[in-house]
């Protein structure tokens, strides 16, 4: 089983799950609770510090129809989740500050290797080995 979509509003699940029932594929639902249904609150899908993991989430059971499943989610406009998606995003398009973050960060592995090495040495002259 592989998640394929999630989302916070249960009609929106329940779409997608008529849609894969629709063509033939076999999906279920994970995270869904029937008692607490807030319909009537508006959601935020740019909310950074929101759970995803509580969202109702659908699964594709057959791992030979999740391309298909895909397929079919991006021909009605709604894109695939992808684990992690906003590191790869991040990762792949680095912003000023990240770039600086990694620079420090590998300057300051140089810095260590080279006072190791030169502790090496030293070590090593102390043992009259140079």
């Amino acid at each position: 089983m592989r998640q394929i979509y999630t989302s916070p509003r249960q009609e929106n699940v329940d779409r997608v799950i008529a849609l894969m029932a629709e063509h033939g594929i076999e999906a279920s639902v994970a995270n869904r609770s029937n008692y607490n249904r807030p319909t009537w609150q508006r959601f935020s899908y740019t909310q950074r510090h929101d759970n995803r993991d509580s969202w109702a989430q659908v699964w594709i059971t057959h791992a030979d129809d999740y391309t298909r499943a895909r397929s079919l989610l991006r021909d009605i406009g709604i894109e695939p989740v992808i684990r992690h998606g906003e590191e790869l995003a991040a990762a792949r398009n680095p912003t000023p500050a990240t770039r600086r973050q990694y620079t420090v960060a590998r300057v300051r592995r140089i810095v260590l290797l080279l006072v190791l090495a030169a502790f090496a040495v030293v070590m090593l002259r102390y043992l009259h080995v140079v």
